[in-house]
């Protein structure tokens, strides 16, 4: 996500820009608040309401740990690097050997791809389509001064609105339900503003409630998971909880968690002192690709406190990205699940996003580089970060 950001601006306009955006993100608490409608969904973790599982539980059951080997996919955050994610599931298609995945989850950029990896080949053509034309005008509408004294933001959402109205079809919303019917999840994380937590959203459920809405509800869940906190307002909803109606406000899910897999409940999980056993049976696998580097590529910093401040910025994220991928492998080692990652090689060339140019303007590069990997065969790493060659800091 913070790639994003490079570079703002320099002197007294990026130091207010960067104020606005302070402002913008810790002035939240004083937006309006909308009155409730029938609008709403299911809330996420939050002390003293129910988490998401809870208030779906008829219909976000999660499928038996035991039942089948489980093939799962975690997409990360990272719009920079979301071409080469996408290209190494068209690859990996037509290698031959890409699983019918039985969970995904995805966060931020993730998220719209693994919309598409959640429903298979069938849809390889529509997300290349997608990754190679996409333009940051169709994501983002920068209009600063006026957003920011309205809205407490730079830009507005409505492209990607429009974009999502157009992508999610009724014929994905279908693809949808039906999968979810045959007992597979697609999870989306999203960031809930006030107890910057991560929100976890059960899109086949939300597709299959039966609510009039439902279908504006997947694609605003969607829009909520790639809205660039402070660049544009954050997706609201109104929530209504055993007669309660409370308001929350969500955002893309990168500052919360970069990666996330939902296991539910762990099978067969040991008592204190006991021997831990599998929870997910032998041909189980867990596959992460991660939309970034691992590490930045070492690059010069221009002598202004914006540019210093944002490098160390995506530092912070990059970070977050790696403990994250630690975490599932930690999850992986445990329960005796194989863990796979790729991430975007480290010898890929950068290009120099800004404000004004969010998304590569030249996708075709990282997305060939990520389909000629897939279609030989994803060169899967077998260990987290920090454990490779050359990841561990020279003392």
């Amino acid at each position: 996500m913070v790639s994003w950001l490079r570079p703002l601006g320099s002197g007294v306009l990026g130091v207010g820009i960067l104020v606005l955006a302070g402002v913008g993100l810790c002035g939240c608490r004083a937006c309006h608040l909308a009155g409730p409608t029938k609008e709403t969904c299911a809330a996420a973790q939050e002390p003293g309401r129910p988490d998401l599982p809870t208030a779906l539980a008829s219909l976000a059951e999660v499928r038996p740990a035991d039942s089948k080997p489980v093939q799962a996919l975690a997409l990360s955050g990272g719009v920079a690097g979301a071409p080469f994610a996408a290209g190494v599931l068209v690859g990996w298609s037509e290698a031959g050997t890409r699983p019918t995945f039985d969970e995904v989850t995805g966060v931020s950029s993730g998220s719209l791809i693994g919309a598409y990896a959640f429903l298979g080949p069938k849809y390889d053509a529509n997300v290349q389509r997608l990754i190679l034309n996409l333009k940051t005008a169709d994501l983002i509408k920068l209009r600063p001064v006026r957003y920011a004294l309205h809205n407490g933001a730079f830009g507005s959402n409505e492209p990607a609105e429009r974009l999502l109205q157009t992508e999610i079809s009724d014929a994905f919303l279908a693809d949808l339900r039906q999968a979810h019917a045959e007992g597979r999840r697609f999870f989306v994380g999203t960031m809930n503003l006030e107890t910057k937590r991560l929100a976890i959203w059960d899109m086949g459920a939300i597709a299959s409630s039966g609510r009039p809405d439902a279908d504006d509800l997947v694609r605003k869940v969607l829009l909520a998971s790639i809205a660039w906190p402070g660049f544009v307002p954050p997706v609201e909803f109104n929530v209504e909880v055993n007669g309660h109606w409370y308001h929350e406000q969500h955002y893309d899910g990168g500052p919360a968690a970069m990666a996330f897999m939902r296991s539910g409940p762990l099978a067969k999980w040991p008592e204190q002192g006991g021997r831990s056993q599998s929870a997910w049976l032998p041909g189980s696998n867990l596959y992460v690709l991660a939309c970034r580097k691992l590490y930045a590529s070492p690059a010069p910093v221009p002598k202004r406190a914006l540019s210093r401040l944002m490098s160390s910025v995506g530092a912070i994220f990059e970070a977050l990205t790696r403990a994250d991928i630690a975490r599932l492998y930690a999850v992986c080692a445990l329960t005796g699940t194989p863990f796979h990652l790729l991430a975007v090689p480290q010898d890929s060339p950068e290009e120099s996003i800004s404000v004004g140019d969010m998304y590569p303007k030249e996708p075709h590069i990282l997305f060939d580089k990520g389909y000629q990997m897939g279609a030989a065969g994803p060169p899967w790493r077998l260990t987290p970060p920090e454990l490779g060659p050359g990841d561990q800091p020279i003392p």
